[in-house]
């Protein structure tokens, strides 16, 4: 039986009547989370492969839970994917049924065969049973399939069975030291597996309570924009413990900080996704925020290493979960072996416990900190023969005030460059000063020699943000550095 659903009865049964889960529109107990799952558990008898694209709401964790139960693949389907990518999705995983609040969206991209209405805590959602083929041979064995962009923006399914996935959950509940005080809170997109395993799998498991407002009321658009003052309200609300952050809403955290703007009911910040800057890790500190730092990947099931509370080293993604083996190879990069995916979809199965090469790079400090220091495929060589990761460079600039979002590049060009997206409305003047004050604290061969300031921010749906919030560089080197660059790029404006 699922460990999950093993501590969601036993739950149910001790403590029936306190609250499991509370959205915008109303709450849970624990035993009517745990009826809930029954019942959708035996709806969902059957289904080979289950699609969801909802919203975040108690509903969708009624439905994933269910799926558990009822061993069902579930494959959550991201809102801010492109039509294109849904409809790759929905094809490459040969989904059966969908249950989603936006049927239009889906109909449109695939062959409806019925639909009805499924009424889930007093949401109404519709299933749509699609014309999709036979399941995929081996499917059954996987509990969830979690779709990551490949490095050409078509979606990858990562295939994970249920013990990879309830082993990083245990391991994140001893991490954050988390327990029945706790209130867990979802900001971003449950479809996203680390908020998924690390809000509502660790908080069942540690019988915490889970705080899953919708998008409306947390001002958050996809999972790459965020209203601060819808933001400041339902954090007043719901007064969480803990929260999963990508390093721009924790600058926004920061921001609303030194506001005194945030309760001081936060005790574990996780922040992960994309690499965070020094100076925004010191900023956060100043304002006592709990900041732990970690890294992991979809194919480890979310999460590899973690900062915890007792253990906890800024700057590092702190040292490896206890059921990760993690080494360096001879070329720099990260190799982790233990509770791994079981492959991708259209490809051979793999073995969960062999040896897995993350492309990213890194080094241990002799404490066993784990530092990660880019990818690489990314990594950039100076025509003098230097070593620089453009995540490490990126993560500085984001960390400035002025700077929203940054992309930088610098394969097969003189000099690093960057695109810019500044955070208010002093446009070039801003980022004019920003540069030069990060450039001074930068080693020379790492400094931007020159930028152009973005037309528009990088977004999931112009195809330059992945998923993870990371910036996609071949779109957006392609569309403001199309042609070779050369000194005469330099005498054109530098803020579009």
């Amino acid at each position: 039986m699922s460990d999950v659903i093993a501590a969601l009865s036993r739950l149910a049964s001790t403590t029936p009547q306190r609250c499991a889960v509370t959205g915008s529109r109303g709450t849970l107990s624990w035993r009517q989370l745990a009826s809930e799952v029954d019942r959708l558990a035996r709806v969902l008898g059957g289904v080979p492969t289950l699609g969801t694209l909802l919203a975040n709401s108690p509903a969708w964790i009624a439905i994933d839970l269910a799926a558990v139960q009822a061993d069902v693949t579930h494959v959550p389907l991201p809102s801010f994917f492109s039509d294109t990518q849904l409809g790759h999705a929905l094809r490459d995983a040969r989904i059966d049924t969908v249950i989603t609040d936006e049927p239009e969206r889906i109909a449109a991209l695939a062959t409806v065969t019925a639909r009805d209405t499924l009424w889930i805590d007093g949401y109404a959602c519709t299933r749509l049973r699609l014309a999709a083929g036979a399941p995929r041979v081996g499917q059954a064995a996987i509990a969830k399939v979690s779709y990551t962009s490949g490095t050409t923006g078509t979606p990858r399914g990562v295939r994970l069975t249920r013990d990879a996935i309830e082993t990083v959950a245990a391991a994140l509940c001893r991490s954050a030291v988390a327990g029945s005080a706790d209130r867990a809170m979802a900001l971003l997109p449950l479809s996203i597996l680390l908020e998924n395993i690390g809000t509502v799998y660790a908080a069942i498991l540690s019988g915490a309570q889970i705080c899953v407002p919708d998008p409306v009321e947390t001002g958050m658009g996809g999972s790459s924009r965020a209203d601060a003052a819808r933001l400041v309200a339902v954090l007043d609300r719901y007064r969480p413990t803990a929260l999963i952050v990508p390093p721009a809403l924790l600058k926004l955290l920061t921001v609303l900080a030194r506001r005194q703007a945030v309760p001081d009911s936060l005790r574990f910040i996780a922040v992960g996704g994309a690499p965070v800057g020094s100076a925004l890790l010191e900023a956060a500190a100043a304002c006592d925020l709990p900041v732990y730092q970690g890294y992991g990947l979809s194919e480890a099931a979310s999460v590899v290493a973690m900062n915890t509370p007792a253990d906890n080293r800024p700057g590092s993604v702190g040292r490896p979960l206890a059921h990760m083996r993690v080494q360096i190879s001879a070329t720099g990069e990260i190799l982790v072996q233990g509770k791994t995916f079981a492959g991708y979809l259209g490809e051979d199965a793999r073995d969960p416990g062999a040896l897995l090469a993350t492309g990213d790079t890194g080094h241990f400090d002799a404490d066993g900190f784990l530092y990660v220091t880019g990818r690489m495929h990314e990594r950039i060589i100076t025509p003098y023969g230097r070593n620089v990761s453009p995540e490490w460079v990126e993560a500085e600039l984001q960390a400035h005030p002025a700077i929203a979002q940054a992309a930088v590049f610098g394969r097969d060009r003189p000099q690093l460059l960057a695109v810019l997206v500044p955070s208010g409305p002093d446009g070039r003047t801003a980022l004019v000063a920003a540069v030069a004050d990060i450039n001074a604290r930068l080693p020379d061969y790492a400094r931007i020699g020159d930028w152009v300031g973005a037309a528009e921010p990088f977004s999931m749906a112009s195809g330059e943000l992945a998923p993870g919030g990371s910036p996609r560089r071949d779109v957006i080197e392609r569309r403001y550095f199309q042609q070779p660059y050369d000194d005469r790029q330099q005498a054109h404006a530098r803020f579009l």
